[in-house]
């Protein structure tokens, strides 16, 4: 073989070294999207989380509401 076909077919460092820092810099995008992404279930639970809060919320003022009228008169037996 010659000089010509040997350079051929060894890969060249650059080349290498290139894709290496296109792959690191992939995988480092993709490991700072996903930490911050929930799962499914993560999700579901910060829905219920906030209806609960509303939920909890709408009977306070409920209840506020109904403490300022006079509470029923009990039972005497």
């Amino acid at each position: 073989m010659d000089d010509a076909n040997k350079s051929d077919t060894k890969p060249s460092w650059a080349h290498i070294n290139s894709d290496l820092k296109n792959a690191l810099d992939t995988w480092t995008e993709l490991t700072d999207k996903m930490a911050n992404k929930l799962s499914p279930e993560e999700e579901q639970l910060r829905e219920i989380k906030s209806i609960l809060g509303s939920l909890k919320d709408k009977l306070k003022e409920f209840d506020e509401d109904g403490s300022e009228q006079t509470p029923p008169a009990e039972k005497k037996d």
